[in-house]
């Protein structure tokens, strides 16, 4: 009988343990991608992203032909259509196993339940495995049997157990089921990516697939990793791993970042062990993903933030998404989002705390614009920076924490260098005008003005959040 390898968010066969799982029992092995580009739409996700996954996709076939298993790619429409194209495979091709990774947001974990209602009458046996952590949502636990929701304790239990249990070596396929390789049709990519409303130039510079996340992998620890803690904040230096879009689709695994980081700490430990915690910032904002499911729902993590009234000002979070703010570093953030599809995260921090402290415009906002640029969009990541730059999240200093635009601009990029490569109507300001073209408008004319004033904001946010949990304690006074 067949062993049927269900790909979603996981798109490599180095490193795959499901894949790994199928290929070590007897018998045929299959794969299978179900296409969902209503859900796509839903979930707002960026005509960027999906091209890097369909790209992914293509290299993923071309692969696993090699190994002899066939990749099938079926349009399943939606979450909702998911079931019966899977039960209807499965009877086609004589599945008897089906094989995939675990995904842990909510609308995910809803259409995996609705699979195992729709295979338990054909019998089919389902294995599933936690390849997209380090260590599964369901493992930690605070002295009182609770999920972790601070992260630094969360951290220091993270740290222990793997050390306790170190990842093991990566996994590699095992040897071609067949001599011959197995063509792999990629049609119904080729129709994907002819419906995706792409601008000239946005995928310049990017890489789909497996080989090109192994390679920028072995390119960053074998460089900037060393540095990583003195560089990762800023952006004019190719100080980041640039590795979420590959984490984030699956075309790297994440065990083999522990393991090729975690091997070069001799050489850089302080860059190895700031690196390290990023991992671990990822199966943090996994955990509270998939154990508190609400959030999925556009709800705040601290429940009585829900009731802050934020500003619905249009023209200011026009302004935002365009980088028109008149704040050079907040402007030049969104500017690389949407010339490129990314976003440096420190900068994503400034820009966040920006729109939902300066402007103080719901976070929600913010988030979906995010999701419809990033080409390493990620539900859990993106849910957890937003509302931890909002205040409303897991964060143990909450509302107090207000980022100036200016002092981060002068930390971060002191000499302007990323504000020019973004900005070009400031490129010609020295290294103190370029953080406060305010200060001399006519040096810089086309540039436009603050949409807001810096002095303030603290109070003012101070007060929203403190009536906000009057309100949630029924305190009217």
């Amino acid at each position: 009988m067949t062993a049927l390898v269900w790909y979603r968010n996981d798109l490599r066969v180095q490193d795959h343990q499901a894949l790994s799982a199928a290929l070590g029992r007897d018998g045929p092995v299959r794969a299978l991608y179900l296409l969902c580009p209503a859900q796509w739409d839903a979930h707002d996700v960026a005509p960027i992203r999906r091209w890097y996954v369909l790209e992914s996709l293509r290299e993923l076939g071309t692969n696993l032909g090699r190994l002899g298993i066939v990749l099938d790619i079926v349009d399943a429409g939606d979450f909702a259509g998911v079931p019966g194209a899977l039960a209807d495979y499965c009877r086609a091709h004589g599945v008897s196993a089906l094989f995939s990774t675990r995904e842990y947001p909510l609308n995910e974990r809803r259409r995996d339940q609705a699979v195992v209602e729709a295979l338990r009458p054909l019998g089919v046996e389902l294995k599933g495995f936690d390849d997209a952590v380090l260590v599964p949502p369901r493992v930690l636990r605070t002295g009182q049997g609770t999920p972790y929701t601070v992260f630094t304790p969360y951290r220091r239990r993270w740290d222990a157990l793997l050390a306790e249990q170190p990842p093991g070596m990566p996994l590699t396929p095992a040897p071609a089921r067949s001599t011959r390789a197995v063509p792999f049709d990629a049609s119904m990519i080729d129709t994907a990516l002819a419906a995706i409303d792409l601008p000239p130039g946005l995928t310049d510079g990017w890489q789909a697939g497996e080989k090109a996340a192994r390679k920028q992998l072995d390119s960053f620890v074998d460089g900037p990793l060393r540095h990583y803690k003195r560089d990762r904040d800023m952006p004019s230096l190719p100080g980041t791993s640039l590795l979420s879009t590959a984490l984030s689709a699956g075309t790297l695994s994440v065990k083999r970042c522990f393991i090729e980081a975690d091997a070069r700490r001799a050489s850089g430990p302080e860059g190895v062990t700031t690196w390290i915690s990023e991992l671990a910032w990822r199966d943090f904002y996994r955990q509270i993903m998939a154990n508190y499911p609400r959030l999925a729902w556009g709800e705040p993590f601290r429940p009585e933030t829900g009731l802050v009234q934020w500003s619905s000002h249009d023209a200011h979070f026009q302004a935002w998404c365009e980088g028109r703010t008149g704040y050079p570093l907040v402007d030049a953030a969104m500017r690389q989002l949407n010339s490129t599809g990314w976003m440096h995260n420190r900068l994503r921090m400034v820009s966040a705390m920006f729109l939902t402290k300066n402007l103080f415009i719901d976070w929600r906002l913010g988030e979906r614009y995010f999701m419809q640029k990033l080409i390493d969009g990620d539900f859990a990541a993106n849910n957890g920076g937003w509302q931890w730059s909002a205040s409303t999240g897991t964060d143990a200093a909450p509302y107090f924490r207000v980022f100036s635009p200016v002092r981060q601009s002068e930390r971060f990029d002191p000499e302007g260098h990323f504000i020019r490569s973004q900005i070009p109507e400031l490129a010609h300001l020295d290294a103190k005008t370029i953080h406060q073209p305010w200060r001399r408008p006519m040096l810089a004319p086309d540039y436009p003005a603050p949409v807001v004033a810096l002095d303030g904001v603290r109070e003012r946010v101070t007060a929203a959040f403190k009536a906000a949990q009057d309100l949630y304690k029924g305190d009217t006074r």
